[in-house]
Order: C-alpha cells, then sequence, then structure tokens
C-alpha cells in the first residue's frame, strides 16, 4: 500500500467569501486547516486542497453583553489562559482545554478544529455544551447558528453543509449562583478520554433550580443526559439524589469495548465521574452564591 495524502493545492483565503468559495468549488477534495494536528495524523487520502483559515482573524476570545464569542482558530492555551474564562461557570472552559494533550500540542490545537473532528472523546465539546453553547456557521449565502450539540450526527461526521464551516462558539450569558465542573478518565494524564462530564448547576434557594449533564466518549456523538437532568430539578444536592441521578447518567450511555475500554467500565465510571461533577459544580455554585 503506497502512502496517499497527497494534497496538490494550499489555499490561505483572505476573507470569509473566499473560504466559502474555496470549499464550494473543491467540495469533498478540500478540507479546513488551523492547527492540523487531526488532519496531519488522520491523512485522508480523499484530501487534495487544503483551505488554512487562519489567515482570517478567528483567534479571538471577546465578551459582549450576548455572551462569550471564541473564534475557531482560538488555540486551547489561549483558552485556557483567557480572562474571560476565569469565573464560574466559563472555569470549567478552561479546565476542559488543559486536558486537551500536552502543552506544545495545546500551542497548536484549535477548538474549531476539536469540534469538526467530531471524535466522540473530544474534550471541548461536553464542557461547552453544558453551557448551552451555539456554533455560528458560515456559509457561500448566510450565517446560520445552531446549537453545538445538534452539529454532531455521527463519529466524524457533522450537520455542517458543502462550503459551511464553523466560524465562531458563542457562550450565552449563566444563570447567577451556577458552577460547573469538567471531570476525565484517561489511560494518562495526556490520552484522550475514556469518558468525559461535564455538569452546570444552577441554584435557587439551596435546590437545583437547572442543570446539564452532558457525556462523552460514551456514544457516537456527546450525549445530554436528560433523565439525570430532570431528576435534579428542584431538588436538593444530597447523597441520596446524587447517587440515583447519577444511575441515570450511566443508562444514558450506548458505550462499546475497543482497545482502550470495555463498555461495562466505560457504564460504571460515567456513574463515578457524573457524581464527582455534580458535586463539585454544587461546591461551585454555593462559592458564587455565597
Amino acid at each position: 500500500m503506497g502512502y496517499k495524502f497527497k494534497p496538490e493545492l494550499y489555499l490561505r483565503p483572505k476573507s470569509i467569501k473566499e473560504t466559502t468559495n474555496a470549499l464550494m468549488k473543491y467540495g469533498k477534495a478540500a478540507k479546513i486547516i488551523a492547527g492540523g494536528t487531526d488532519l496531519l495524523v488522520d491523512k485522508p487520502e480523499e484530501t487534495r486542497v487544503l483551505v488554512d483559515i487562519t489567515g482570517l482573524n478567528l483567534g479571538y476570545i471577546e465578551g459582549t453583553e450576548q455572551g462569550l464569542h471564541i473564534g475557531a482558530t482560538a488555540t486551547f492555551n489561549k483558552i485556557h489562559d483567557s480572562p474571560f474564562l476565569i469565573q464560574q461557570p466559563y472555569r470549567m472552559i478552561a479546565e476542559a482545554a488543559w486536558e486537551v494533550g500536552h502543552y506544545n500540542l495545546r500551542n497548536i490545537a484549535t477548538v474549531g478544529g476539536n469540534i469538526c473532528n467530531a471524535v466522540p472523546s473530544a474534550d471541548a465539546p461536553v464542557a461547552l455544551i453544558a453551557l448551552d453553547t451555539e456554533v455560528v456557521i458560515s456559509g457561500p449565502e448566510v450565517e446560520r447558528n445552531v446549537p453545538l450539540l445538534r452539529l454532531f450526527r455521527y463519529v466524524r461526521e457533522t450537520s455542517l453543509n458543502s462550503g459551511e464551516f464553523l466560524k465562531e462558539l458563542v457562550i450565552p450569558p449563566q444563570p447567577r449562583n451556577t458552577g460547573a465542573s469538567f471531570q476525565k478518565i484517561g489511560r494518562t494524564k495526556i490520552d484522550i478520554a475514556l469518558i468525559n462530564v461535564a455538569c452546570r448547576l444552577s441554584l435557587k434557594k439551596g435546590a437545583v433550580h437547572d442543570s446539564r449533564i452532558v457525556l462523552g466518549a460514551v456514544a457516537p456523538t456527546p450525549l445530554r443526559a436528560y433523565e439525570a437532568e430532570k431528576g435534579l430539578k428542584d431538588e436538593k444536592v444530597t447523597p441520596e439524589i446524587v447517587e440515583k441521578v447519577a444511575g441515570f447518567a450511566a443508562e444514558a450511555t450506548r458505550p462499546i469495548d475497543d482497545v482502550r475500554s470495555s463498555a461495562e467500565y466505560r457504564r460504571e465510571m460515567t456513574r463515578v465521574l457524573t457524581r464527582r461533577a455534580i458535586l463539585d459544580a454544587y461546591e461551585k455554585a454555593l462559592g458564587v452564591s455565597g
């Protein structure tokens, strides 16, 4: 078998329009590249054109009245170090960013690439989904906003249409008295996740008013554990409630057996990490409200 990853054309557009035109012109033969940490490992043999979007100035992290805006080419080290991500519950995004590989990789890898690669074990999506993040998708005719959860269709498949690419993430303002937690288990500190869990809790009069529990690496796409969220609604965070809700989360999983872990282990660790995430998010929410 020969080496088949042989891009024939490298483009570095200077505008959104140039980018979408290139994607439309070359179709499935074109791939977006920014950090390239996934693309240059996967080496998809159908790729003939590389479209470099680092010239579009999408590496920003900004705060507005509409929320936090993170450009698609923001690197994970930039996200981790951003002053906009110091406070609860946004700090969870910085914590998830720190879990992506090693330091040198985080200097190159971008949040947009981590999302669009659509690998079930990715760390950033679960944390972002737990904060109700939307993605801004630029296309040949219009831009559209889509909840991040709906971007994922299957393993390595997204809902991006021909000529579209991910431009920006928008994290809406969060309720008061809110805390969030990201938990992960990997084979090593810098390894991809065997399982990851993100939890966001908003408190009202000491009880859970609203919550998000998002699971990664236990299904083809990130999962919201809706039954677990319902189990927390209007409840005090007690050991009994936490245990019941963690069980709901484990029941929501659709894990597989592979070379890295068994399905049974992933299901049990979902229970463990959900328990940890709920308790950690609760403590952080109390700290904010206190």
